[in-house]
């Protein structure tokens, strides 16, 4: 009789920095219901999308901290990553398969997978009924044109946010730009913002400029990387130019999102709240901002809305694959890769993703396999 103990990392949603391992559910290999299979992660990407999923499940904004349940007055973050299947009670669904998807910060899962075709499966646990159906779903990756595991780091730190530069640059493209000229995305280093500028600069220069603000410790790499038409840091907020200009506020930072308003005002055309990369300063002052009130921009709704539209969603997945591959060549070579795989080195890097001491250029990629030796393990 085999069983997994899965160890879990879990937070304090009332305290972030308050995290560490502990021991979770014990999964018997022997005993899986039809349908049910256990899943070895062993390959998570911590980007600050990451921590922007915690703060947008404590808000309750979006459901994203119910589901993977954790003990009481804590809370499993998901990440985006690969695992394998070691146990199968799922007969289409072999062991050894490799799998891409929204994982929880843990050494195993034991998840129900249904709706089971060529190239996905989705994951119907109850407890995933809380968020958007997109997050249930999972990539079979060997049935993927090109797919190579020599990838899985920079996928599993590239591939979601990039999804989620495609949605936007499809989103302001739909709403025409909102008759301005200037696109300013905040966080600018950040992989979702540079992605939508690369989008904005490659496929959309006759239309609109993309002006990327960042901090000054990461304006030469923000230049460097030309994923926008100009660059500024937060200091410079006043030389924004005096025209009709969307905002999208990738920092979720007040003070910097109240300086854009009260220089633009009513210039801004739309203001949208994309993440939080500045999350210890969110700030609930938004009301009283001359201009547009910002608001929520959401991506599980973009995905709804283009799936709605679409009569053809294998087509639409296909061009957020090639829109996603071209882009992700290039990033690799702006991107340094490291790996932290003792339980130790996990915890001590969300802690400087949080304190805002990961470089712009870092790419952080938990080591679950690597940090199993550390924990107890098969029974």
């Amino acid at each position: 009789m085999l069983k997994y103990q899965s160890h879990d990392f879990i937070f304090n949603p009332d305290d972030f920095r308050d995290a560490d391992f502990v021991s979770g559910a014990c999964y018997d290999a022997d005993t899986l219901a039809d349908g049910e299979v256990i899943i070895e992660i062993d390959r998570l990407g911590l980007t600050a999308n990451t921590i922007s999923y915690g703060i947008a499940g404590k808000s309750g904004l979006i459901r994203y901290l119910e589901g993977f349940p954790a003990p009481e007055g804590y809370a499993r973050m998901p990440f985006w990553g690969f695992g394998n299947i070691i146990a199968s009670a799922n007969p289409e669904l072999s062991v050894g398969e490799r799998l891409y998807g929204f994982y929880p910060p843990s050494t195993y899962l034991l998840t129900k997978m249904d709706k089971v075709t060529p190239t996905a499966c989705r994951d119907v646990t109850p407890c995933r009924g809380s968020i958007p159906a997109f997050y249930s779903e999972y990539a079979r990756v060997a049935a993927e044109p090109g797919y190579s595991p020599a990838f899985d780091d920079m996928q599993s730190l590239l591939r979601p946010v990039i999804s989620t530069s495609f949605l936007l640059e499809n989103y302001i493209s739909r709403h025409g730009f909102y008759g301005a000229r200037n696109i300013i995305i905040t966080s600018a280093s950040s992989k979702t913002a540079f992605g939508f500028g690369h989008f904005l600069v490659n496929n959309h220069a006759d239309k609109c400029q993309a002006i990327g603000l960042t901090s000054a410790g990461n304006k030469a790499f923000v230049e460097k990387i030309g994923c926008y038409h100009q660059v500024l840091t937060y200091d410079e907020v006043e030389t924004l130019p005096h025209e009709p200009s969307v905002l999208f506020d990738m920092a979720g930072n007040s003070s910097v999102r109240g300086a854009i308003h009260h220089h633009l005002g009513a210039r801004i055309a739309y203001s949208g709240t994309v993440g939080a990369t500045h999350w210890e300063a969110i700030g609930t002052d938004d009301a009283a901002l001359p201009g547009p009130k910002p608001v929520f921009w959401s991506g599980p709704d973009e995905v709804a809305l283009l799936a709605k539209e679409s009569d053809d969603p294998v087509q639409m997945l296909n061009m957020i694959s090639a829109r996603m591959g071209g882009l992700m060549l290039e990033a690799a070579q702006w991107v340094s890769v490291t790996q932290f795989n003792s339980p130790q080195a996990i915890k001590a890097a969300y802690i400087d993703m949080l304190d805002s001491k990961m470089t712009a250029e870092q790419g952080i990629i938990f080591d679950l396999r690597g940090a199993r030796p550390s924990l107890t393990d098969a029974i």
